[in-house]
């Protein structure tokens, strides 16, 4: 704990940039290993209960996210946008009664949530998903929501005053609960069947949240030690702006939870048994759509903390540095998305071997190759909307994006397979990237470059690809992890010389050009 009192303190003496990028590349390191470790530990859970037992616990999953975003009602990011306002203009004392305000909300909220979901596990198992063997999973699940609501809280409230320390600590010791807890119930009940498989998921998911709401609050209590607290709480102001996001959020989840019940159902529309659809489902749902998430890590650690920098500009009426900063993070994720869609689409079939033991993941994992730029953009274009007080915005075009995502499956599915869901995701990242970047133009004029980073990238990472093809043979099946390792990392190496050469060149060239034109 002194460690982390240390780096507290070094993180208050930065200046604001310097802050950004200290968080930013703390998170990512942080992000990187976690999400390393967690794809692994997934790998290893697939094999363990296998396709349809994933598929049975991801279908859980869909009711319980509805719960979790009841409970949530959007909290966090109110908490950091009020607590991030509130510094902004010079506030910071009412930090406290935000946080106290939250903290009564969040209980209500979740403490319903966990009464509803507990209560109505027979129901929601045999009526919504059509599968009771999900009932006792859900029960079990219930009593994670109020500390998970919790730790939105605290953890919000971390991002808004720039201690992401905190919160990277809990990450760390959670995947270390998560995993070692997980493993010891899976490899109890290996062999026992499908139901019982979901029922250890789900235990070792409400015992990790519990540790997890632990450790949090003991770093807050450590971080608020022989500091004033400020008595009250502002519910109200709490209630404001989280109860239109909440609305929006269930509306949404709701859809995104219809959306996931029909998928299987529409697969055995399509001739396929409740086994397959099940191992189809988990297979690009569990699989290959985290596999196409994994480079998005390092991308989300800094786009978190755009909330809180945008939310202190847009109280400041800081119009030229919310410019300023949009053009070097939109510049810098296209580069980014474009080298991380290259990599997944040249190895897809190596990645499905090496860590899922499928060549159906793999094949999976190269259909949405493509979507990777739209999909890595719109996140950061959300993460700048919220940060603007656009964030009610960006949960409608959320909502509809749900709604024409249901319509999707209900004529995809049967007749494409499970391919229709993948075509699917490709045309709602699509949709839902153009709205909010229209939205986002009209309130931040900015530009950035096609050619320096969409078009150029996109060529070196061609070319890096062939590189890869031509220099190291390629294994098939017996593909090992570290050979895997090795060409990817030649293959990035390579990127890198690329567009570092083609910088240079690109900036010798516009000073010549400048000088040129002085010179006259």
């Amino acid at each position: 704990m002194k460690k982390i009192s240390e780096r507290v303190k070094l993180n208050s003496e930065m200046s604001p940039k310097q802050r950004f990028f200290y968080n930013g590349i703390l998170l990512t390191a942080l992000g990187i290993t976690m999400r390393t470790v967690a794809l692994f530990f997934n790998a290893f859970v697939s094999r363990t209960v296998g396709a349809e037992g994933i598929g049975l616990y991801t279908l859980v999953n869909t009711v319980y996210g509805f719960a979790v975003t009841f409970a949530t009602s959007g909290i966090s990011l109110t908490v950091t946008r009020l607590v991030a306002a509130a510094r902004g203009e010079g506030k910071e004392c009412d930090t406290a009664r935000i946080l106290n305000g939250a903290v009564a909300y969040a209980l209500l909220f979740s403490t319903a949530a966990t009464l509803v979901l507990f209560l109505g596990g027979d129901f929601f198992a045999s009526r919504a998903l059509g599968d009771i063997r999900a009932a006792s999973s859900l029960r079990i699940l219930a009593p994670s929501l109020v500390p998970l609501s919790l730790i939105s809280v605290f953890s919000g409230y971390f991002v808004g005053i720039r201690k992401v320390a905190c919160n990277a600590v809990t990450q760390v010791l959670g995947q270390l609960f998560k995993i070692s807890c997980t493993v010891f119930l899976c490899t109890r009940v290996s062999g026992l069947g499908v139901e019982e498989s979901a029922r250890m998921l789900s235990l070792g998911t409400t015992i990790t949240e519990i540790l997890c709401f632990l450790i949090i609050f003991i770093e807050y209590l450590l971080l608020r030690r022989g500091k004033e607290k400020k008595k009250g709480t502002d519910v109200g102001a709490v209630a404001k702006m989280a109860v239109p996001l909440g609305i929006s959020a269930y509306i949404r989840q709701a859809l995104l939870t219809l959306e996931h019940i029909l998928i299987p159902k529409r697969l055995r529309s399509s001739g396929a048994s409740q086994s397959e659809a099940l191992a189809s489902y988990g297979t690009l749902h569990g699989m290959a759509l985290p596999m196409i998430l994994y480079p998005m890590v390092t991308l989300s650690s800094f786009s978190g903390l755009l909330v809180p920098e945008f939310a202190e500009r847009e109280s400041a009426k800081d119009k030229a540095g919310m410019k300023r900063l949009a053009e070097r993070a939109f510049g810098t994720t296209l580069v980014y998305a474009v080298l991380s869609a290259s990599v997944l689409f040249v190895f897809s079939e190596e990645l499905g071997y090496v860590i899922y033991k499928s060549s159906a993941a793999g094949k999976y994992i190269a259909a949405l190759a493509s979507v990777v730029p739209i999909m890595y953009l719109d996140h950061v274009t959300d993460s700048v909307l919220k940060g603007i007080g656009e964030q009610v915005y960006s949960m409608w075009v959320n909502i509809t994006d749900s709604f024409l995502s249901i319509i999707l499956v209900w004529f995809l599915i049967p007749k494409m397979g499970i391919m229709g869901y993948a075509v699917c995701i490709i045309a709602m990242e699509a949709y839902n990237f153009l709205l909010s970047l229209v939205r986002l133009l009209r309130r931040i004029k900015f530009k950035i470059s096609l050619v320096e980073s969409a078009l150029f990238p996109a060529a070196a990472a061609l070319i890096s690809g062939i590189l890869v093809k031509m220099l190291f043979i390629s294994a098939g099946k017996e593909t090992s992890a570290l050979w895997l390792t090795l060409e990817i990392v030649f293959a990035v190496s390579v990127f890198a010389g690329i567009y570092r050469l083609w910088l240079l060149l690109s900036d010798t060239a516009k000073r010549l050009l400048k000088k040129e034109q002085m010179s006259i």
